[in-house]
């Protein structure tokens, strides 16, 4: 399966949006949506595969950095990193 999570910035702080499919087409269907959305800073495709998961595609328009995020129920999502200092 593929999650596509859209992520930016709005009036109450950094949110996520979701989705879910079956196939890479509707994943990057989705994906296409969220980079001509001009609410959404970026975007992530995630391919699931049992226990095993992979960003392939991201895009982050405001380059400041992020985690993709595992949850404990199989769930992700994008946070805002913190940024270190060297």
């Amino acid at each position: 399966t593929y999650r596509v999570i859209g992520f930016g910035h709005a009036n109450h702080g950094f949110f996520n949006q979701f989705a879910f499919t079956s196939t890479i087409g509707y994943a990057c269907g989705i994906y296409n949506a969220h980079l001509h959305d001009p609410e959404m800073d970026g975007a992530v495709i995630i391919r699931v595969r049992h226990e095993e998961w992979e960003v392939i595609q991201e895009f982050n328009s405001e380059h400041y950095p992020i985690s993709i995020v595992y949850g404990p129920l199989g769930n992700f999502k994008v946070e805002k990193s913190p940024i270190l200092d060297d």
